[in-house]
């Protein structure tokens, strides 16, 4: 059994963990949080974001308290799919797509992490509904974090405020559905200020408990339809093989780098040359420098462009060109 007691960590030590030094970059940074695990040494694997030397990425996902059928099957289909990735999930225990969030994460073996908007005392916690959920989380080697102490009630204004917390934290954020005034936006509208990559499922036009993830994906939040997205949003490569995966100081990296441009065209070389030294780059930009370095017209720069593209090694997204793979 893990300890009745959390462990408090204090503002003053964030910068020692990977998994907390990106609060130190928020406005609002929590004096401190509180953590609950079996034990130190399970706590420790997630304030390190590692498990036998492999660090892991980190996948906020959230969504309605009242979700729809569909959004279940997709939310179960991408974690199976995921299965065997280096993702560690957080959400926040709510009712809804979180409790499933945590459900499927113990399901496919993934670490999880719950956020509540109360205290980890088991009879403070909320929902109490999920007091089963959270023993369950806690059983299976995964963690509760909290900046309430422990026997805090849960009251409305610390459910937006854990938010942040779950926003910062977080390589990436999967929104799985979310009606026009959900709680969900103000993390998806977060972890756009903070920088981090906002993925949407798509959802049926005239469901109401979607209004409100669908108009994010009108704003500009990333398209999830499958796996492969979700990996490109926290820039794992599946097959480790990809560009993204590879050290260009390391000759064995770079052998494979070289390998890749020489089973491409010339355009196909100089365009992917170009992205890898430019890094993200605006499309307009990036047809200009082709045109005055390679001398390429128009038209064979987006032919590059679009079998890069189907080949997996680029993605454009709102007129920028990066790789993805």
């Amino acid at each position: 059994m893990y300890k009745e007691e959390s462990i408090k960590i204090s503002k003053d030590d964030f910068h020692k963990f990977k998994l907390l030094s990106p609060l130190l970059n928020i406005h609002d940074i929590p004096k401190q949080l509180y953590f609950k695990a079996k034990n130190e040494d399970i706590l420790n694997n997630f304030l390190n974001k590692t498990w036998d030397n492999q660090e892991y990425r980190i996948l906020t996902i959230v969504g309605s308290r009242k979700n729809s059928s569909y959004s279940k099957e997709a939310l179960d289909y991408l974690l199976k799919n995921l299965s065997g990735e280096k993702i560690i999930i957080i959400s926040g225990l709510a009712l809804g797509i979180d409790s499933l969030a945590h459900t499927g994460a113990i399901k496919n073996n993934f670490p999880t992490i719950s956020i509540p908007g109360s205290g980890l005392d088991k009879n403070h916690l909320y929902p109490a509904t999920n007091v089963n959920l959270s023993e369950e989380i806690l059983e299976t080697e995964n963690t509760l974090i909290s900046e309430y102490e422990d026997n805090r009630k849960s009251e409305l204004y610390m459910f937006p405020a854990r938010n942040r917390i779950m926003a910062a934290l977080a390589d990436a954020v999967l929104i799985v559905e979310a009606g026009e005034k959900s709680g969900t936006l103000i993390t998806a509208r977060l972890a756009m200020e903070y920088g981090k990559n906002v993925g949407v499922i798509p959802n049926n036009i005239f469901a109401e408990g979607a209004k409100g993830s669908n108009q994010l994906l009108k704003d500009g939040a990333l398209t999830i339809l499958d796996e492969e997205d979700i990996l490109q949003m926290l820039n794992i490569s599946k097959d480790g093989q990809g560009l993204l995966s590879l050290d260009f100081k390391n000759k064995k990296d770079t052998d494979k780098l070289k390998n890749i441009l020489e089973n491409l065209g010339d355009n196909e070389r100089n365009v992917l040359e170009k992205i890898i030294l430019s890094g993200n780059i605006e499309k307009d930009a990036l047809l200009q420098e082709l045109e005055n370095e390679f001398e390429m017209n128009y038209t064979d720069s987006l032919v590059a462009l679009m079998s890069l593209e189907i080949q997996g090694f680029i993605k454009e997204e709102l007129g920028e060109i990066r790789i993805v793979k």
